[in-house]
């Protein structure tokens, strides 16, 4: 992997589900590349504050994580279905055109978040063999959402293949970059609270028997 291009709906996804292995791979040189197809919490109006300054956090946060380089869509949150899956592809695709990337990281079909199966399916898309560079795309879980879908009965649920091991400091850089979206962060036993994300990593990494570990569904890998 040099060039990875990490997709989501929304800005935190990439940090909730994927933060500690995208640090570990900044520091060992692949170049990183972020692309958020929404940049509002409108689903949230007159429910909590959130972030006053979505593409600030977010870019806060990229650089916490070694993100070199991050395109914010203007798309609204939880307003995808309006815009249409054809649309999706083309932005992803067009990031996918202008950054090259070798790899590509993206939120679960199983997610309960329409959003975020949307964007999953733009970006297997736009990652497609024969259309693209890409040559391995791995999807990861984001904590009240992908646990969500399962339970609500979305099927076949989120079934990780992959896991990268992680240290403290990896740890505590995801969790640096997810205290930039402000009261995205909840309180623990909230599943987006700090003690709930190093129990995650700690309950992934127990499955490969590692202190902490970060699990990915391998869509896809050409070698």
């Amino acid at each position: 992997m040099n060039r990875l291009l990490v997709v989501a709906a929304h800005g935190d996804d990439e940090t909730l589900g994927a933060g500690g292995t995208i640090a570990r791979l900044a520091d060992e040189g692949v170049t990183i590349g972020l692309c958020v197809l929404t940049n509002d919490d409108g689903s949230r109006a007159g429910v909590r504050k959130g972030v006053t300054n979505r593409g600030s956090a977010i870019e806060t946060a990229a650089k916490i994580l070694g993100i070199e380089r991050v395109q914010v869509n203007e798309f609204g949150d939880n307003r995808l279905d309006t815009v249409g899956q054809l649309e999706l592809n083309r932005v992803v695709e067009r990031e996918v055109r202008d950054f090259e990337p070798d790899a590509m990281f993206t939120t679960a079909l199983s997610d309960l978040s329409h959003d975020h199966q949307l964007v999953s399916r733009a970006a297997r898309v736009a990652g497609r063999s024969g259309r693209s560079g890409v040559r391995e795309i791995r999807a990861f879980e984001v904590r009240s959402a992908t646990d969500t879908g399962e339970a609500a009965g979305i099927s076949p649920g989120f079934r990780p293949n992959y896991w990268e091991t992680l240290d403290e400091d990896h740890l505590e850089r995801k969790l640096s970059a997810l205290r930039a979206y402000g009261e995205e962060l909840e309180e623990w036993p909230n599943p987006r609270s700090v003690r709930a994300v190093r129990a995650l990593a700690e309950y992934r990494g127990s499955q490969v028997a590692v202190p902490l570990a970060e699990a990915f569904e391998l869509i896809r890998i050409v070698r």
